[in-house]
């Protein structure tokens, strides 16, 4: 059974906690967290060795993989130590905040023989799933383009202060839901980057100094167009609409598909619930054993930051 140590205990790090619990593959070993209140509780609940320190859990705890729920500028520094240091790594997306840090965790993985992985989770929510299947199956005909809006309060009180610092979040919100964006169509399309990439971004809200608002047009393989549109200022949803020459797909805060095939939405059964976060942890440790898993690995996670310094340029 692997043995897996939790760096940074965050919301998405208890949802790595729990997906690792439901798991008969792997097992938690260790927790790391810079919060001693809340790791001397997580400490009590879960009983196992807890570190303030993930420098003092490399050398003490047994883990044979780390999961890294870090800052977005601490990835690729941490995800090289760990993984020099002979442990396999799946660290969050994205992957690091530059090409250039991606390189360098790849550089790492090769020289040390260990897996490593990027949390790029849109592959395994189910309704991303059927649209995957209705555009490789055809029966909606030819997919032509694309469409996203999601308006959302990106700039809360309750967000730590490094996430609207460029130099250390990497980015506003291009770089964290741009990145599901892009996730989601290079899954969706079985492709790893754009043909093209236009953009209009900015903030005329806030005095941070990340983007709050932006607006993407992509073209992909195929001939696949896409315009994505992001406003952070205030909340009034998601949906996502997939445009075919037979028909539409939509997904919306749902998080459930509907097909429109010229008669009105009509909702689409989904494979089983959505266990998305479960499903990855099993194809992570499928991954590390080396055999074939559906997970992101480094590569891709590195085709999201390209594109998104691409996006950066425009």
């Amino acid at each position: 059974m692997l043995k897996i140590a939790i760096v940074g205990t965050g919301i998405i790090g208890m949802e790595h906690i729990r997906a690792i619990e439901q798991s008969e593959q792997c097992s938690l070993c260790a927790l790391c967290d810079v919060n001693e209140e809340t790791l001397r509780k997580l400490e009590t609940e879960y009983k196992v060795p807890c570190f303030t320190d993930y420098h003092e859990l490399a050398e003490k705890s047994d883990a044979d993989a780390v999961i890294l729920n870090l800052p977005h500028f601490l990835h690729c520094e941490a995800t090289v130590f760990f993984l020099e240091k002979g442990f396999h790594v799946l660290v969050e997306k994205p992957m690091a905040n530059t090409v250039e840090e991606c390189d360098r965790m790849i550089a790492a993985a090769e020289k040390s023989g260990k897996k490593l992985a990027v949390g790029h989770v849109q592959r395994f929510f189910q309704a991303n799933r059927v649209v995957k299947e209705v555009i490789d199956s055809g029966r909606l005909g030819k997919l032509c383009m694309f469409s996203e809006n999601r308006t959302i309060n990106y700039f809360l009180p309750t967000r730590p202060k490094w996430f609207l610092e460029r130099d250390k979040a990497g980015g506003g919100i291009v770089m964290n839901y741009g990145a599901h964006a892009l996730d989601k169509l290079f899954y969706t399309l079985g492709c790893r980057e754009a043909i093209s990439l236009e953009s209009s971004l900015g903030n005329v809200k806030t005095t941070a100094n990340v983007e709050g608002h932006a607006q993407i047009y992509a073209t992909f393989p195929g001939g696949v167009s896409a315009v994505v549109t992001f406003c952070g200022y205030s909340y009034s949803g998601y949906e996502a609409i997939y445009y075919f020459t037979d028909g539409a797909l939509k997904v919306s805060d749902t998080v459930h598909p509907f097909i429109n095939t010229g008669a009105g939405w009509g909702p689409v059964e989904l494979p089983k619930p959505d266990t998305a976060m479960q499903d990855q942890i099993e194809e992570f440790c499928r991954y590390v054993k080396g055999e074939d898993a559906d997970i992101a690995d480094a590569q891709y996670g590195r085709s999201v930051i390209a594109a998104i310094e691409k996006i950066y340029q425009e």
